[in-house]
């Protein structure tokens, strides 16, 4: 399983890898040493490095991130930096079990295509998320696709968008219940939140179509 997903992406990672330059600064003997593997999509090296270090991967983890999410780092060598961190957390959850590292990194990875959040106002008392009719340079989004509501409170997603689409959150990495029918062009779907927490969620069609909603007390 784990060579099939290596042989499917490390192709793709390397032109990035290249791009971004690599640019680790502070990386350890560990991650250096996942890298190389990595970029020579040598996945029983891979597996080597993690079952050795199994104590250490998820401070490496977690280390990579930080370091991605540094301020004034280049978009390719953030996205570089978080996928290896999603990958090694991939292996290690593969081999232990633990799923918490790779819930990190997908969370981080997550928000960071997202908008800064919002507290939008409620309108006829609910709070409104579009997914807007297509442009030359945008098509399938949330707007606004990161708001910050209080718990009880209802959003209405209306689809003034030209398909349909279908809600979904994901609950592995945050609260679940979100799961809408097709919402086709024209309509729209509510969903009343009664629990607070963090809600990440997509469109089952449009995969790259990603939002967010955090819910307080």
């Amino acid at each position: 399983m784990l060579r099939r997903f290596v042989s499917m992406s490390a192709v793709a990672l390397t032109s990035i890898f290249v791009m971004a330059g690599a640019g680790f600064s502070a990386e350890s003997e560990i991650t250096k040493s996942f890298i190389d593997a990595f970029e020579k999509n040598d996945a029983v090296k891979m597996g080597s490095i993690v079952k050795d270090n199994k104590d250490k991967i998820p401070v490496e983890v977690k280390s990579i991130i930080n370091e991605a999410l540094l301020p004034g780092t280049a978009k390719e060598d953030r996205d570089s930096k978080l996928y290896i961190a999603e990958y090694m957390a991939k292996v290690y959850k593969d081999m232990t079990g633990d799923f918490a590292p790779l819930k990190d990194s997908k969370k981080k990875i997550f928000e960071t295509k997202l908008s800064a959040a919002v507290r939008p106002a409620e309108t006829n008392g609910v709070y409104i998320i579009e997914t807007p009719k297509p442009t030359e340079t945008e098509q399938n989004f949330f707007k606004p696709d990161n708001i910050i509501i209080k718990k009880g409170a209802t959003v209405r997603w209306a689809n003034n968008d030209v398909s349909g689409h279908i809600f979904a959150s994901m609950p592995f990495i945050g609260e679940g219940g979100i799961f809408s029918p097709t919402v086709n062009s024209g309509e729209s779907w509510e969903h009343k939140f009664e629990k607070p927490g963090e809600y990440y969620y997509l469109c089952f069609i449009h995969q790259s179509m990603i939002g967010k909603i955090t819910v307080e007390e």
